[in-house]
């Protein structure tokens, strides 16, 4: 490939790489975020063992404790692993959609995802959803390669194996995206592709054996501490407007979103069954990456708990990013000129929602209640957080102050931070009496929204009430949905 034809892709990395740093270093770190970094600052027994106690394997989290010392720990540094990560996948969308459509087709796939605001979010998230797609990118591009277009095999192969590796170590949901390509084969009825290709995932499933122990008890503390309702047509069009604009959204911009999306989509879906010349193999193997993943988590959900959930088929989204880009490309040049331009404006329209975090309750600005509180704080003074959601990102800002945090409700589905985690991290509960007794003030921590949904139930909220039978609320502060209540002693 000759310097001109590297320079458009080069620039949509570029593009993409500026998105990804927009609002970098100030968008709030939420509970997942400190998790995250809390557990990556462990060393990796503990780091292993942390996870092991939670829901999802340890790529990320080693990846992180790799990255913390050698590029710091403030905000912006950390969130740049995902963001390298997600960089990553925007080239190896160029070359797959290059190699299954041509060149053009894999530019417009290129441009899809650098502007696609679902994958911003995961670039700019302190979570394993980055990996999690390049694994199953590199997956896929194995795919193609060795059984779609049949060059450098060996090199195919072994893209299938640690694709196969990465993702599975990423991911507990990763099994829906490599289960897809098996499924392309079975309706192409491709015994012998299907069994070579069976035997390369389960090379990969050998490097995952290490971790493999650890997955019952991961899916039974997800059986047992989270809940969601069984999807239905509300959450199928929730996963289409989250791949093509972004959730959540104000009113009038989601009716504008949910238009765009079903629009996009049934206008892809004609143009492919109206133009049968354009089926290939490879937008067989395209097509099932983007459709499977969420009809098997769709499934599962009314098998196990619900799982149906758009970061579960994030490789579903690069599909489909994919299949838009070959359809671009075969359009006429001012339809081109036309798509891109589109593209640019729901852009426009979208991202500042998300830049905004709009409607996201955990997403407070800590940094600022934390600064607060520094201000106010006087010696003997104690900060309790009502649960661990506040107080992990507050912690997060200011290790120096004195933060606490009361336990979930056991067994309820709040009850997510396992004992294996806590001694990992070194980070308890406390009992509320406990904690308050002999402290002149106290500043209870506590999200609006949990007041609000206690209130739509017709009931106070417990620990508000508890606290207000030990101690005399004086004030209250407000930073977002976070409100800070001063206590003193009667």
């Amino acid at each position: 490939m000759t310097r001109a034809r590297y320079a458009i892709p080069g620039l949509i990395c570029l593009l993409a790489f500026a998105l990804r740093m927009i609002a970098l270093d100030t968008r709030p770190a939420w509970y997942d975020d400190a998790f995250a970094i809390f557990l990556a600052e462990q060393n990796f027994s503990a780091i292993f063992s942390g996870t092991a106690a939670d829901t999802m394997p340890p790529l990320y989290y080693a990846l992180l404790h790799l990255w913390i010392p050698r590029v710091g720990a403030t905000p912006f540094a950390l969130r740049m692993l995902s963001v390298a990560l997600s960089l990553l996948s925007v080239a190896l969308m160029y070359a797959i959609g290059a190699r299954a459509f041509g060149s053009r087709a894999g530019l417009f796939a290129m441009l899809f995802t650098a502007l696609a605001a679902f994958q911003m979010y995961h670039a700019q998230e302190l979570r394993m959803y980055a990996p999690l797609a390049l694994g199953a990118l590199v997956f896929v591009y194995g795919v193609l390669r060795a059984f779609v277009i049949a060059s450098r095999k060996s090199f195919a192969m072994t893209a299938i194996v640690l694709g196969t590796a990465i993702a599975l170590y990423s991911h507990n949901l990763a099994f829906v995206t490599l289960l897809a390509a098996d499924v392309y084969f079975v309706l192409r009825r491709d015994g012998r592709a299907l069994a070579r290709l069976i035997a390369l995932q389960a090379i990969g499933a050998v490097l995952f054996l290490p971790w493999l122990a650890y997955v019952p008890g991961q899916v039974a503390k997800i059986q047992r501490a989270f809940w969601t309702q069984p999807p239905g047509i509300a959450d199928i069009l929730q996963m289409l407007v989250v791949f093509t604009t972004y959730l959540p959204l104000p009113a009038l911009v989601l009716g504008v979103a949910l238009f765009v999306s079903i629009f996009v989509t049934a206008l892809a879906a004609l143009y492919l069954a109206r133009n049968r010349r354009v089926w290939s193999p490879a937008l067989g193997l395209l097509g099932a990456v983007a459709l499977a993943p969420p009809a098997i988590l769709f499934a599962l959900s009314y098998l196990i708990r619900p799982v149906f959930v758009p970061r579960g088929a994030v490789a579903s989204s690069l599909a489909y990013y994919a299949i838009l880009g070959m359809i671009a490309a075969r359009a006429s040049r001012r339809a081109r000129i036309a798509i891109v331009t589109g593209a640019g404006i729901l852009a426009l329209m979208i991202l500042p929602f998300y830049y905004s975090a709009w409607g996201e309750w955990r997403r407070a600005p800590f940094a600022d209640a934390d600064q607060f509180l520094r201000a106010q704080m006087q010696p003997g003074d104690l900060i309790l957080h009502d649960n661990k959601l506040s107080f992990f990102s507050m912690r997060f800002y200011d290790r120096a102050l004195p933060h606490e945090f009361l336990a979930d409700p056991a067994g309820s589905a709040n009850d997510t931070f396992a004992r294996g985690s806590q001694e990992a991290m070194q980070i308890f509960p406390v009992e509320l009496d406990a904690a308050v007794r002999g402290r002149a003030r106290v500043w209870f921590v506590i999200f609006q929204t949990a007041l609000d949904q206690t209130a739509e139930e017709g009931r106070a909220h417990g620990n508000l009430a508890a606290m207000d039978a030990a101690m005399r609320r004086a004030d209250v502060a407000a930073f977002g949905d976070l409100r800070i209540y001063r206590y003193e002693t009667r």
